[in-house]
This record gives structure tokens, C-alpha cells and sequence, in this order.
């Protein structure tokens, strides 16, 4: 469903102020750097955790087109900015090579921790993408300061891949660039210091009305301020045209988990699992519709489908207008998806939801929390096997290549 165009323009790309209608840290899985992501039914093996407590951590994979970058940038914490940024004298800051960066390049950040806020302003193309890759798995942590982005991108063909995110700001990835990839991060424990505002945030934010084609695929996001406290704050918020919101898991975020608004539209929301997100009468697992600027915006042609909705206490999936509006069109799917346990199951203003499956999805350790959970699914969970395949992903979190047994699982993980 996503249309690729050749995306020219480099005017500048208006911030959004947005408003509104989450695992575990250990690490360790080598990814591979230098190539596109694609979706695609190749994959990488899946690198087997070793316990439980790492399960989460270890669910990635890139699936890479066979082209690799021209150019190549190296950053380690032991490195200097004054280097010339190659692999044997890396640069110290990720700031650093991303001012450096050119199209056909890739960012290889070493493990470590980096106190800084990043910026990407400079333009990849649709044949010679810039990616940023943590070469361990949520190995390169980095911490920002102040209220606003942890990592803000302003670059159209530019993906964020593998890093572990967290600060005082209500923003982890702010993306407003288009044709743009933020795939296997960990963005978590983000404190809202600026308090509860219109401006709103989230783990990770497609956000220029006028962008598109950014998809967010395989991260897990988490402890995006407090589940009830900011109405306005959400795991995934996308905001914009076309996109696929993929295999992620999503969990104790303020409000929503998933958030679709203001501009969206012709979205596949697809394998995701969404627990834990707001509270009382405010949030809930996914919610679709448009609404505040720019305004005039129908959701047309958008999927939600094979999704896992679990435990969130106010709602599970909701299609929502501004009061008076009329803001859901036609073509749009809500599907294959278990949703159990919520405040509100599915609340849909046009047409109706089918194969909801209303049962516990049985994953092999729940928590709450999310710590030391395991959101793969029991052999007898009621998602084996339920899912829909036409225009879902063809692997899951881990990169294993979907179906595993006679159908498609619904959830991030095709775990049968």
C-alpha cells in the first residue's frame, strides 16, 4: 500500500504542536548496518535470548535490500569530534556525524552513552538512503536533556535503527521528514518536565502535516509519562499520509498507545500489542481519526488489523472525531485483532469491526509492567493462527518470516 515516489522538495518542513482527540534494557543482538530496510519475506536469523528477562531486548532483525552504503561514519564514546569520524578514529558525538553525513551513508554508533540531543537535517534520497545504526541492539544509549526532542529528524530518506532513547523531554524520535524508517529502538522513560501542555508528545511522532510514507516498525515503546496523567501524550503518534506502524509493543503510555490524528490517512496499522496505556476515562490502546489542524481531513483506506489491544483500562480501539465532525470516509478496516480486558473493547463510528477475537491472547509472561515480561504467545493462545496475511507484515518483531504455522499470528510476535 505504500507508494513510492520520488520525494524532491527540501523546503522547510513546519514543526508540529500537537494535540490529541509504552522493555527491558538489557542488550546484546548484533544488527546489521549499511543497507535499506525494506519489507520484505527475507530475513535475518532470530538470535535466541538466553531468559526472560531478555526476550523483549533481543526482538529484532533488519531485513536488508541487497545495496549497501557508499560512505561509512563512525562514532564511539572514546572517540573525538576533531577526528575524521572512520572506523579506526571515530567521532564522539552522534551530533557530529550526522552534520558530516551525505546521502549513501551510514552512521555506525558504538555502544555507550551519549549525553546529547540529535539533529538530522541533511537529506538522504530515494536511492541513497542516510541511516543511523546502533551496531548492538539498544547498545547506544541516548540520553537528552530539556523538554523538547531527544532526537529530532528534519531529513526526508533517513532511517533510526536500533537505539535506546530516553530523557527529561516529551518527545523521544520527533520525525518530520518523509520516506523515513525508525525501526527496532527502545524508547522509554521520557518524564514530560514540561509538564502536561497543549503541545502534547510521544515516544515516537510522525509529524508534519504535509510529510509522509514514515513507517515505525519493531520498537518498544514505554513510560511515556505517567498512564493518566498527560491526555495529550502517547507511545506512537502518526500524523501524516500513508505509513505502516508495524510489530511494535507499545506499552504505559500517558494516553494512547497508538495515536492516529490530524492528517492521517491511507495508515496500515498492523501486529502491533498495545497494553497498559492511559487510565481511568483517558487513553486506551489505538485510536484512529483527524481532527484540529489542518483540518478538512478525512481518514480514508486505513488498516488496523491483527492487532493485540490488552488491559488498557479506559478503551481498546476507538474511532473518534472532534465534537460535530465527521472525520471517518471510507475504506477503512478494523480487522483480525484480540482485544480483551479493556475499559471499552472496539468503538467504531462507520461500519463495524470483524474477527475480533474476545478472549485472553495467553502470552507466555505477562507483566503488567512490562519488566521481565515475555509477549510472545502460549501455543493455546487464541491468536494462533487468527490473523489476516493481506497487507501485513511478512515477518514479525524478531524478523522470523510470518506464518510460522498455517496462518498468521496476530501480535508482534508470530510466535506458531
Amino acid at each position: 500500500m505504500k507508494n513510492v515516489i520520488t520525494f524532491a522538495s527540501n523546503a522547510r518542513i513546519h514543526a508540529l504542536l500537537c494535540c490529541s482527540a509504552t522493555v527491558l534494557l538489557s542488550a546484546g543482538v548484533a544488527q546489521t548496518a549499511g543497507a535499506a530496510v525494506v519489507l520484505s519475506n527475507t530475513n535475518q536469523a532470530l538470535v535466541a535470548p538466553a531468559d526472560a528477562t531478555s526476550q523483549l531486548a533481543a526482538s529484532y532483525a533488519v531485513t536488508a535490500a541487497a545495496s549497501t552504503s557508499i560512505y561509512n561514519l563512525y562514532v564511539a564514546p572514546t572517540g573525538s569530534d576533531s577526528n575524521p569520524g572512520t572506523a579506526a578514529k571515530p567521532f564522539k558525538t552522534i551530533q557530529r556525524a550526522a552534520n558530516m553525513a551525505k546521502p549513501s551513508t551510514t552512521v555506525h554508533v558504538a555502544p555507550g552513552t551519549y549525553r546529547e540531543n540529535v539533529t538530522t537535517k541533511v537529506h538522504g534520497t530515494s536511492t541513497a538512503r542516510i541511516r543511523y545504526v546502533s551496531d548492538t541492539k539498544w547498545g547506544a544509549k541516548i540520553i537528552g536533556s530539556g523538554t523538547q526532542g531527544m532526537w529530532t529528524n528534519n531529513a526526508n530518506y533517513t532511517d533510526i535503527v536500533g537505539f535506546d532513547i530516553s530523557g527529561p523531554g516529551r518527545l523521544g524520535i520527533l520525525n518530520q521528514g518523509s520516506y523515513t524508517l525508525v525501526q527496532g529502538n527502545h524508547v522509554h522513560n521520557l518524564t514530560i518536565s514540561g509538564g502536561c501542555t497543549g503541545a502534547g508528545g510521544a515516544g515516537i511522532m510522525n509529524a508534519v502535516y504535509t510529510a509522509s510514507d514514515g513507517d515505525i516498525i519493531g520498537n518498544v515503546v514505554h513510560d511515556i509519562g505517567v498512564p493518566g496523567k498527560c491526555n495529550a501524550v502517547h507511545g506512537i503518534y502518526h500524523a501524516n499520509l500513508r505509513g505502516h506502524i508495524y510489530n511494535n509493543v507499545v506499552y504505559r503510555s500517558s494516553a494512547w498507545g497508538i495515536h492516529l490524528w490530524h492528517a492521517a490517512d491511507k495508515v496500515i496499522v498492523a501486529n502491533n500489542t498495545s497494553f497498559a496505556n492511559g487510565a481511568g476515562s483517558m487513553g486506551g490502546g489505538i485510536v484512529e481519526g483527524t481532527g484540529d489542524a489542518p483540518g478538512g481531513k478525512i481518514l480514508t483506506n486505513t488498516l488496523v488489523i491483527n492487532n493485540i489491544v490488552y488491559k488498557n483500562p479506559a478503551n481498546g480501539i476507538l474511532q473518534y472525531c472532534a465534537s460535530g465532525q465527521s472525520c471517518i470516509g471510507s475504506g477503512n478496516v478494523v480487522a483480525n485483532n484480540l482485544v480483551y480486558g479493556n475499559g471499552k473493547a472496539i468503538t467504531m463510528k462507520v461500519g463495524s469491526a470483524t474477527g475480533t477475537i474476545s478472549a485472553d491472547p495467553q502470552f507466555v509472561n505477562y507483566q503488567a509492567s512490562g519488566t521481565s515480561g515475555n509477549y510472545r504467545l502460549k501455543s493455546s493462545s487464541p491468536a494462533v493462527n487468527k490473523g489476516r496475511s493481506s497487507s501485513a507484515p511478512t515477518t514479525d518483531i524478531d524478523g522470523i518470516a510470518r506464518p510460522r504455522g498455517g496462518a498468521f499470528d496476530i501480535g508482534a510476535y508470530e510466535s506458531y
